[in-house]
């Protein structure tokens, strides 16, 4: 097994790589089995011990309809605050990945040895993934135990559930040739879709560094990104929960994007885990239904955006300073 999934990786993502060993011993990240041990189970209690306050504080239990709806209602917000803190961090990574080694003068140098600086960029890329491999892990772990949720909810009272939630868009409630594949497509799209913004993020941040040599301009921007992302994760928060509750007055198309925008590029698809939210999305969105189509393109963005920005950087780094 760990044969096929070395075969799956390309070179300078192998940790046996020597430009990526050197990356990760700057860094004091290989071999650091226990120090990831920790902190994944501090970010557990994070996201237990937040889940807890605020469902005691809260009363979910109450509101609670089923097991899922409970433990998705309790990770909800913790879940997002641990996503946007991760993605915040991948960007500050990504932007601080060259200043040390122009700081030493260095860069130059590493730029024309035999790896060049495409490979460096691309293992500097894959360990700032190691360097957060702790949050990412704790992140899809959430993301599979949402998605075990639903399926348990699925396969409950003989697929009862599921055929009162296509009723919403369908006309006869027992048509579930759209609504079983939508949802299927929406469990995998809203567990890849983290992985998918931190290495954007990461990406991103790397091609700011090359491409912006004054260390201060290079941290401005990293501010207003920043605040940037947090406003739009609170402000998108504001404008679906208003939707739901029927006090946004727009044109369905806006509400549309609204809604995939924010399960995009905000929560990353959270509040389309749990078919009680799910639910309720679909009732406010007669073609809700194909917000999975769209969280797929977003994710197949966030894919083709990482090879981009990594291949921008390279190619900026190739002209030199």
């Amino acid at each position: 097994m760990p044969e096929l999934w070395k075969s799956l990786l390309p070179d300078w993502a192998h940790p046996d790589h020597p430009i990526l060993q050197y990356e990760l011993a700057q860094r004091r990240l290989g071999g650091s089995r226990w120090k990831s041990a920790l902190q994944l189970f501090l970010l557990a209690l994070l996201l237990g011990g937040g889940g807890y306050l605020y469902a005691s504080a809260t009363s979910i239990d109450a509101g609670a309809e089923s097991l899922a709806d409970f433990l998705w209602r309790c990770l909800y917000f913790p879940s997002i605050l641990v996503q946007t803190a991760t993605v915040l961090a991948a960007l500050a990574f990504g932007i601080g990945s060259v200043e040390a080694d122009r700081s030493r003068q260095t860069w130059d140098s590493l730029r024309v040895t035999v790896y060049g600086a495409g490979m460096t960029l691309r293992t500097r890329w894959t360990a700032i993934l190691y360097r957060l491999r702790a949050p990412i892990i704790a992140l899809l772990l959430t993301r599979l135990a949402l998605a075990l949720g639903m399926i348990v909810n699925l396969t409950a009272f003989g697929g009862g559930y599921l055929r009162i939630l296509g009723s919403s868009i369908l006309d006869a409630p027992s048509d579930l040739w759209i609504t079983l594949p939508m949802v299927a497509l929406l469990m995998t799209v809203q567990t890849l879709l983290p992985l998918a913004t931190v290495g954007a993020a990461s990406a991103f941040g790397i091609l700011i560094s090359v491409a912006i040599k004054q260390r201060l301009f290079a941290i401005t921007i990293q501010l207003v990104l920043s605040v940037t992302v947090i406003a739009a994760v609170a402000g998108g928060l504001l404008a679906v929960t208003s939707a739901l509750d029927g006090g946004l007055i727009a044109p369905e198309g806006l509400r549309f994007f609204l809604f995939l925008g924010y399960s995009g590029f905000a929560d990353g698809g959270l509040l389309l885990a749990n078919l009680g939210s799910l639910g309720a999305v679909w009732e406010t969105l007669p073609q809700g239904e194909f917000l999975s189509i769209g969280l797929l393109l977003i994710l197949a963005l966030g894919a083709f955006s990482i090879d981009g920005c990594l291949g921008l950087a390279i190619r900026l780094s190739e002209q030199g300073e």
